[in-house]
């Protein structure tokens, strides 16, 4: 499988393009998914191209946790891992809060820049830990939104925050949910970039290593489904969602290997009812998909749409390049609304309803792929 945001700028970049093993496998012991053959950070994150404020959606979900995270903690200092281009950094500094972000990504640290925060690049590790407690101290929030599960030393992230974080201080994980995965066949997250998918079960056994105790959580609806969890060096009261999640994870029987094989051949069925109705619909109309993320990705390669002839997408960092793979050019939004493509397949189908929205004029169908095989 190609990276999922390997995109390609070039004839040259596309006749040099690599393509990597993709294999899933599940702890016998703590039950964690994982993708085992990670891939050199400085390739997936040497040039990348999410920029996550270009996404209404993702703007509120973070300006709602800057006021959650202020209301019911008040800290006065922030960090966080994988901040992206700010979109959380510049609602709590907005609130007065001390913010300070490490991302991986030297491009998008850039445009945090431009924002005016403070943010430093590269790879957090406990090593660099110490650098930052040299220069700042100690943070009464750590917060890592979908970066964490990205990283196949988990246990280095975990010590460096052990080593950051204040002991009255507050840990806040954002996580893509094993259990969604599991029970809405969401198989196109499995891609390189996404190490790790996390139950209730297999974060709270890795926290427990670092003295850190899941107090409380919160599923989401980002991402197709996601769980936020809260963690404390000390011992907090805990709320009854944490209990309720461990008994729902049981019920699905989250475990069990078994289960994961019926996910495999699911998924598989999946694949192929996409591949075949996308495949007849595009040798007679013209099909495009919407949203170049990892999700396209796995979709235009794992079913072989070779046929689909553009991908739209918001991020102008996605303009003019061309998708990992298939190598189908990416277009903006306004280029899609002059050429009208008769079916449009939402590889973005999380984000379904705020394209629609969105889209409001375009008159030809829309086909999503999950969490059901639907034209509309």
């Amino acid at each position: 499988m190609a990276l999922a945001g390997g995109f390609l700028n070039s004839l040259e970049e596309i006749n040099n393009e690599i393509v990597y093993d993709l294999e899933v496998v599940i702890c016998n012991d703590c039950s964690l998914v994982q993708i085992p053959n990670s891939i050199d950070p400085k390739i997936l994150f040497g040039d990348y191209s999410f920029s996550s404020s270009t996404i209404p959606f993702l703007v509120k979900h973070f300006n709602d946790l800057a006021v959650g995270i202020k209301k019911r903690f008040n800290p006065k200092t922030f960090f966080e891992i994988g901040c992206n281009d700010g979109i959380l950094l510049k609602p709590l500094s907005e609130l007065g809060v001390s913010v300070l972000g490490i991302d991986a990504a030297p491009n998008i640290v850039s445009v945090a820049k431009e924002k005016n925060l403070n943010v430093v690049p590269g790879l957090f590790n406990f090593e660099v830990s110490n650098e930052i407690k040299k220069d700042y101290g100690l943070f009464d929030v750590i917060s890592a939104s979908n970066a964490f599960p990205h990283n196949n030393l988990p246990h280095e992230i975990l010590k460096g925050i052990g080593n950051l974080l204040e002991d009255s201080g507050i840990l806040i994980l954002e996580i893509m949910y094993c259990g969604d995965l599991y029970e809405q066949n969401q198989w196109d997250t499995l891609y390189h970039e996404h190490l790790n998918f996390y139950s209730l079960k297999s974060l709270s056994s890795i926290l427990l290593t670092h003295d850190l105790r899941i107090f409380d959580l919160e599923r989401l609806p980002m991402h197709g489904g996601s769980l936020r969890i809260y963690a404390s060096k000390k011992e907090l009261p805990v709320n009854k969602s944490v209990s309720e999640l461990a008994d729902f994870e049981l019920s699905l029987g989250l475990s069990s290997v078994e289960k994961w094989l019926e996910f495999a051949a699911i998924s598989k069925r999946q694949i192929t009812r996409t591949k075949d109705l996308v495949g007849l619909l595009a040798s007679q109309k013209t099909v495009y998909a919407y949203g170049a993320a990892g999700k396209a990705t796995m979709w235009l390669n794992a079913c072989g749409l070779s046929d689909v002839k553009s991908v739209v997408d918001a991020s102008s960092f996605r303009y003019g390049k061309y998708m990992p793979g298939t190598h189908t050019p990416i277009i903006s939004p306004h280029n899609f609304r002059k050429q009208n493509p008769d079916y449009v397949l939402v590889t973005a189908w999380n984000y379904l309803d705020a394209i629609r929205s969105q889209e409001m004029n375009y008159n030809g169908y829309w086909i999503t792929p999950l969490p059901e095989l639907r034209i509309y």
